[in-house]
């Protein structure tokens, strides 16, 4: 299981496979406390990249973003939503850990 310090401001990428049109869709991403689910209205803008060859949508967390872990640390899941009209995927990530 990945680990970020609470202090620490940066990018969680999730890599995800798809077609080479993925990174055109619009992404959204959440960082959850387990076991807690997506809510609807938690939704952030996210964005995409390459990590290794490999497709990754990542969002920043950390102090000061919208995912700031800094007051409760804990085992989290990020969760992607991909809009790809007329579906709607969400892919489940790696479960992290902010220490």
């Amino acid at each position: 299981m990945e680990s970020y310090p609470r202090e620490s401001k940066e990018y969680l990428p999730v890599p995800i496979d798809g077609p080479g049109t993925l990174t055109s869709h619009v992404v959204d991403m959440q960082v959850c406390l387990y076991p807690v689910r997506p809510a609807d209205d938690g939704w952030k803008t996210a964005g995409w990249d390459t990590v290794d060859g490999q497709t990754v949508a990542q969002i920043m967390i950390g102090p000061g973003s919208d995912f700031d872990f800094s007051d409760e640390p804990g085992t989290y899941v990020p969760y992607v939503r991909i809009h790809a009209t007329p579906e709607l995927p969400v892919v489940e990530g790696a479960p992290v850990q902010i220490s």
